[in-house]
């Protein structure tokens, strides 16, 4: 029979050690080629595009690292998994500013219209448009203030103002201050002397005088800093800025849904030291997954900056800002938002959440933290948390600065009791209208009061 010396099982037990895989890092830079290896800075890959080509065969330890001070356009996803000794990365090399995960294109080729309205071909949905990183105004009636409901039920509303012939307002999109503590933002599917029909926003209107405005409609591109997206012929206006020709400036178009989108069921995921800009949805979306770290990371200008379905996830040390709709929707359970900066969160009406949103925070699930976060000017509640939360030593500065009715932290707990230890909050309160009854489930804090 034969058997191995101790030196000859020593040395074969390093030979298949050396067979194993050891865990690669990737490099993308502006400068690089696509046709490179990307193993090394030097043969770096160009775009989110190449990654995507080899995105599958990632393993535990691999990293996927953005060269500093660029811009890449894409949406990546993460379709496998790390493990706890080695999580698979996304993270930044290099010097200077966090590299740029964009959900925006660069839009060329310019042709006048009429007048200081030019187009340009666009098949994409267009969700909001930047004019040298400026977000313009999508075309709107009036171009500034609000008009007023004089009667109005769940799906309509009448204002006799409104002296438009029939049919004229079908397909754009009425911003209503539906209630208090709420913005809706339907698509109109008729309107006839003066009325305009909806799909039902949930909250009736009556004769409340809620303010509105009506939105995308390419005749009320009438103002610099417009702009209105014809989807079905793939065509995008824009009356820029001082009336300049858009080819002499950088337009962007938001048209990607997710910066980074880690899939069901995958674990172990870092992502850190990267900005999120432009996504129409979300600039990390986690659909199912446990386990992952985003640290270091910046969102602005986009919808949500986290929305998370996940389980014993880390979220710490980013920063939000400018956000159009909540800055974290958590829908996790196990999981951590700790030391992050919130900034401008949901301050623009009608690009946020319709019925109830413009959150600093939310968390719906089980034995979450959230700890030690600062947040200022929110257009709804800096915090709000379901189920059996943990929510401390945070500070909160100007909730409820564009809706009231409403405070931080605010608790609608279904399960067992969440608990809040200090959190210090100040807010400003001018004109509030107090309805005669909340909605079922929520409570109201600070309606009337300034906590300084």
């Amino acid at each position: 029979m034969f058997t191995l010396s101790r030196t000859s099982a020593f040395l074969l037990s390093v030979m298949l050690l050396g067979t194993v895989a050891q865990p690669a890092t990737y490099h993308v830079s502006p400068n690089g080629a696509d046709s490179n290896n990307g193993t090394s800075p030097a043969t770096a890959w160009r775009s989110i595009a190449r990654v995507l080509q080899s995105i599958y065969s990632l393993q535990p330890g691999d990293r996927i690292l953005f060269e500093r001070g660029g811009t890449y356009r894409g949406e990546l996803i993460m379709p496998n998994s790390g493990n706890s000794a080695n999580p698979i990365q996304f993270g930044a090399y290099g010097t200077g500013a966090l590299p740029v995960i964009s959900g925006s294109d660069v839009v060329t080729g310019w042709v006048q219209h009429s007048g200081n309205i030019w187009r340009a071909p666009l098949t994409s949905g267009a969700k909001h448009v930047y004019v040298n990183g400026v977000r313009q105004t999508l075309a709107r009636f009036p171009n500034t203030g609000w008009l007023r409901n004089d009667q109005g039920t769940g799906t309509t509303l009448y204002d006799n103002a409104l002296t438009q012939g029939s049919g004229y307002w079908n397909g754009s999109t009425v911003v209503i201050r539906s209630t208090n503590w709420s913005y809706d933002a339907p698509t109109v599917s008729g309107f006839s002397n003066g009325t305009l029909t909806f799909p039902n926003i949930y909250y009736n209107l009556g004769s409340n005088d809620w303010g509105y405005f009506l939105c995308n409609k390419l005749s009320e591109l009438d103002a610099p800093g417009e702009w209105y997206h014809d989807a079905t012929n793939g065509q995008l206006y824009l009356w820029a800025p001082n009336n300049a020709n858009p080819n002499t400036l950088t337009v962007e178009a938001a048209i990607r849904d997710r910066g980074i989108n880690v899939y069901w069921s995958r674990q172990f995921v870092t992502i850190a030291d990267l900005a999120f800009q432009h996504q129409r949805l979300a600039g990390v979306w986690l659909d199912g997954a446990s386990n992952v770290t985003i640290t270091g990371c910046t969102f602005r200008e986009l919808y949500f900056g986290i929305r998370s379905v996940g389980t014993n996830c880390l979220y710490q040390g980013n920063t939000f800002h400018d956000t159009y709709a909540t800055a974290a929707m958590m829908l996790d359970n196990g999981s951590q938002f700790t030391s992050n900066t919130l900034t401008n969160i949901a301050m623009v009406p009608g690009l946020g959440e319709s019925n109830w949103g413009y959150f600093g925070v939310r968390t719906v699930g089980n034995n979450n933290i959230v700890r030690l976060n600062r947040i200022e000017n929110v257009g709804y509640i800096g915090i709000v948390v379901d189920k059996n939360v943990l929510v401390e030593k945070n500070v909160v500065r100007n909730p409820t600065a564009i809706l009231n009715d409403g405070g931080s932290p605010l608790t609608t707990a279904t399960g067992p009791s969440s608990r809040t230890t200090w959190c210090w909050m100040r807010w400003e309160v001018s004109k509030v209208r107090l309805p005669t009854s909340y909605p079922q489930g929520r409570s109201a804090m600070g309606s009337t009061s300034a906590i300084r």
